[in-house]
């Protein structure tokens, strides 16, 4: 059995990438073969959101004995709160079986280092104007938005800079940024043709 795929994707908060990487999920074609990683992380949860599915809630001091463990192949804070990918992913794409992270940099820069053979994918918002705007109608608070920005004109700079990521999207309109992320994932699972 052939290995399978891990998949990592970045992209400054409020760009788009955990709404890009649900639909992505819905494929037909990849529903069989591409998984996401659930990441630990300390916040409570959001209106909607799952225990086990969206994320592991876990408290301050279990997250630190996962830490202890190295439980992790990532783990990062982020405004007070824990957030970290297992381990265990690695294992499973023994078995045939291709995940997704949706990490940032940071968290991405971590996995390459224990795992080199990931697939790097950044995307990128139309401009810092339009991310203010998208995390304004999320309903983010003034410094929490303030704070995101700032870290997303960084990573944005940093990218730049260092090219770590194989592919890159500008996510403009939803249906091109997710037809474009598609085909790149097939194209490494599948060998299929893709033009970008």
């Amino acid at each position: 059995m052939s290995f399978g795929k891990l998949f990592v994707i970045s992209a400054p908060s409020g760009s788009g990438k955990t709404t890009l990487v649900q639909a992505i999920l819905k494929d037909t074609a990849l529903q069989s073969v591409l998984k996401q990683t659930i990441t630990y992380t300390t916040r409570p949860p959001r209106q909607g959101e799952i225990d086990g599915k969206d994320y592991h809630f876990i408290s301050i001091d279990q997250f630190k004995e996962k830490i202890e463990e190295n439980f992790f192949i990532e783990w990062s804070t982020w405004y007070d709160h824990y957030y970290g990918s297992p381990l265990s992913t690695l294992k499973s794409l023994k078995e045939g079986i291709s995940y997704v992270m949706v990490l940032d940099r940071p968290g991405a820069k971590d996995v390459l280092q224990t795992y080199p053979q990931a697939i790097l994918i950044w995307i990128n918002p139309p401009s810092i104007e339009e991310l203010e705007k998208r995390l304004l109608a999320r309903g983010d608070g003034a410094s929490l938005i303030k704070g995101r920005l700032q870290k997303a004109a960084l990573e944005i700079k940093q990218e730049q800079d260092e090219q770590l990521y194989k592919y890159h999207i500008v996510n403009d309109n939803f249906d091109t940024a997710l037809e474009q992320l598609t085909l790149m994932i097939k194209k490494e699972l599948f060998g299929q043709s893709c033009k970008l």
